[in-house]
């Protein structure tokens, strides 16, 4: 009878703590709060450097945000005199898994570990430019070659993006994230000079590609990003 009741007492202090580890797991993950970097944005062909924010308000809910600046990317042989500008990008993202625990798929400790995601975002981009084109006056049949032009632009996105966290300290406070998705976005440009009556003078319509730089175009996106996080709490 001994021996009974010492495997109860055992079968209960293993069950009690692997809960109290799932707790504190999950209380990790309900209240994380990092920071963010994306090294791979020095790879992109307008290079961008900035710093990300993250905050895990609930087990499922997540709010992120990340502020960068572009410039003209030196790796990269565009045909562009200049280029700067910032990117704002802001994400919610929701951890479906965390409702799968009562399937019992897998068990509750590794379920609560994992981290992937499904998230919608808003981006935005301001930048200014400078390139050469040939400008046409309609009404005077005027023409300039070859003209060094200055343009503003905007562009405003969204998008559905997959993502997931893995970590890579025994702490928990490095994390790699890895996300990718799918959008549209609109780009409005701007063409500051030359002065007025003038347009870009198109030679032929492209049916497919890339737009030029000085269109204003709906075109879709596929956002992918490797980001470094460290957790603060």
């Amino acid at each position: 009878m001994k021996i009974v009741l010492v495997f109860v007492v055992c079968l209960l202090c293993l069950n009690l703590n692997a809960q109290l580890q799932t707790r504190q797991t999950k209380l990790r993950h309900q209240n994380e709060t990092y920071f963010s970097f994306n090294p791979f944005g020095l790879l992109e062909p307008q290079i961008a450097v900035g710093f990300g924010f993250g905050k895990r308000f609930s087990l499922r809910s997540e709010y992120f945000t990340e502020l960068s600046y572009l410039n003209k990317n030196p790796l990269y042989n565009e045909n562009i005199n200049s280029f700067r500008g910032i990117r704002f990008l802001a994400q919610y993202r929701y951890h479906f898994l965390q409702r799968w625990e009562s399937l019992r798929l897998r068990s509750k400790e590794k379920i609560a570990k994992l981290n992937p995601f499904i998230g919608l975002e808003f981006r935005l981009k301001r930048f200014q430019f400078s390139d050469k084109a040939n400008f046409v006056d309609q009404s005077t049949r005027d023409t300039l070659s070859n003209f060094l032009y200055t343009a503003n632009a905007t562009s405003l996105g969204g998008a559905v993006v997959f993502g997931h966290s893995y970590d890579v300290s025994g702490n928990g406070k490095w994390k790699i994230e890895i996300s990718a998705g799918v959008g549209v976005k609109q780009k409005l440009v701007n063409i500051v000079n030359p002065a007025s009556g003038y347009k870009v003078m198109v030679l032929r319509k492209v049916d497919w590609g890339f737009p030029n730089k000085y269109e204003s175009v709906l075109i879709p996106y596929f956002p992918f990003a490797i980001r470094l996080r460290y957790v603060i709490h």
